[in-house]
C-alpha cells in the first residue's frame, strides 16, 4: 500500500491538498490572472504561504497551456522541507467505461524554505514563482496540488524520558504489566500506558482483573503492531512503520490515543486505490476514521472504479458492504469540480 512518504528523524507537519478541474484555471489564461488555491497554515506559525496557479501558452500560435505552481507571502519561523507535487490527471467520473485509461502526468520537487534567516524580529515575507509546471504534451484536465511539510529544524529523535523508559521496557527493568499478544507476553510499565490512554488508565486502576494481575490481553492485533504501539506510547515516535497504519490507527481509536490517530491519518492521506479500498473496507461504517479522511479515501476510490472494480477486493467491499457502495457510486456526479483539504498536526 503506497502511503505518505516519511523523511527518517523529521517531523510530519501537514499535508494540503486541492484538486480544480484544468479549464477553470485556464479561463484565467487571457487576463494572465493566477488561480487562487487554499492558503497553507501551519499552528504556531511556522510556516504560511498562498499557493495559486497559472496558465500561460507556450507560444503565441499555441493554443496549448502550461500550468505553473506560485507561492506568494511565504512567512514562518522555522527551517523546514517542502515537498510539492503536481498532478494533471483526468476526471475519472465523466470518462465513459469504454474509455481506456490514461496515466496521469506527475511532477514533482523538494525544497528548504529557511525562515529563520533574518537577525531582527520582523520576518519578511518572500514569493516563489514557477515552483513547478505540468506540460502541454500531456494531456490532462484536472490539476492536484501537494504539499508535505517536514520540520528539519527539530528532529523527532528519541531522546529524554520517554526515550529511557522505553529502553527500560525493552531490558524489562521495573516493569509491572504484561500484554498478552499471540501468546507472547510483552513487559510494560502500567503508569506510562495509563497516562497515554484513558481506556488503560481505568483498565489498569479500577476494580478490573487487569488491574489485579497486571496483565492485559489483546486478542485484535499482531505482536508487531502492538510492539509499535508501545514504542509510540512511550516515545511518540515510531521508526519503522511497516505498513502498520491501518491497525495502529485501529488501537488508536480503541484505546483513545488521539496523537496516534493523527498520525495515523496524516499518513494514509495518500493512499493509492488499493490501500485507499483496504481502509475503507476494514473500518466500514465505524468511526475510526473522521469525515474529511472517508471522503479522500472514498474519492480515491471512486475516481480509480475502473481500475478497481473487477478485483476481488472491490467485489468482497461490495459484497460486505451494498449500501455503502451504493451511497459512493451514486455522487459520483455531485461531486465539487474544486476539493481542498488539509491535515494537520
Amino acid at each position: 500500500m503506497q502511503r505518505t512518504s516519511q523523511y527518517p528523524g523529521m517531523r510530519l507537519l501537514q499535508v494540503s491538498e486541492q484538486t480544480v478541474r484544468r479549464r477553470t484555471v485556464e479561463k484565467l489564461k487571457l487576463e494572465l490572472e493566477r488561480f487562487p488555491l487554499t492558503p497553507l497554515r501551519i499552528k504556531g506559525g511556522l510556516l504560511s504561504f498562498k499557493p495559486s496557479l497559472l496558465a500561460h501558452q507556450v507560444k503565441e500560435d499555441d493554443s496549448r497551456c502550461t500550468v505553473s505552481l506560485y507561492l506568494r507571502n511565504c512567512e514562518g519561523s522555522d527551517r523546514l522541507l517542502v515537498l510539492c507535487r503536481m498532478t494533471g490527471g483526468f476526471y475519472a467520473r465523466g470518462q465513459s467505461q469504454e474509455a481506456p485509461a490514461r496515466a496521469p502526468q506527475v511532477v514533482e520537487r523538494r525544497f528548504i524554505i529557511n525562515c529563520d534567516e533574518d537577525d531582527g524580529e520582523t520576518r519578511r515575507a518572500f514569493d516563489m514563482d514557477e515552483v513547478i509546471s505540468l506540460q502541454p504534451d500531456h494531456p490532462f484536465d484536472q490539476v492536484t496540488v501537494l504539499f508535505h511539510v517536514y520540520d528539519v529544524a527539530s528532529p523527532r529523535a528519541a531522546v529524554g524520558v520517554g526515550h529511557h523508559l522505553n529502553q527500560a521496557r525493552l531490558q524489562g527493568n521495573l516493569c509491572d504489566l504484561k500484554l498478552v499478544v499471540e501468546g507472547v507476553e510483552l513487559l510494560a510499565h502500567r503508569l506510562v500506558l495509563a497516562a497515554r490512554s484513558p481506556v488503560l488508565s481505568n483498565m489498569l486502576t479500577g476494580d478490573f482483573r487487569e488491574a489485579r494481575e497486571g496483565r492485559v490481553e489483546l486478542v485484535d492485533a499482531s505482536r508487531v503492531v502492538v510492539e509499535k504501539f508501545l514504542e509510540f506510547l512511550y516515545t511518540d515516535l515510531i521508526e519503522e512503520w511497516q505498513d502498520s497504519e491501518l491497525e495502529l490507527l485501529q488501537l488508536a481509536h480503541k484505546y483513545m490515543v488521539p496523537e496516534l490517530g493523527t498520525e495515523c491519518s496524516l499518513r494514509l492521506w495518500s493512499c493509492d486505490p488499493p490501500g485507499a479500498l483496504e481502509v475503507l473496507h476494514a473500518v466500514g461504517l465505524s468511526e475510526i476514521i473522521c469525515g474529511p479522511l472517508r471522503q479522500r479515501l472514498t474519492a480515491i476510490v471512486v475516481d480509480n472504479h475502473k481500475v478497481l472494480a473487477d478485483t476481488p477486493q472491490w467485489l468482497e467491499f461490495k459484497k460486505t458492504f451494498p449500501v455503502l457502495v451504493d451511497t459512493m457510486l451514486g455522487h459520483k456526479a455531485q461531486t465539487s469540480y474544486t476539493m481542498a483539504s488539509v491535515w494537520s498536526l
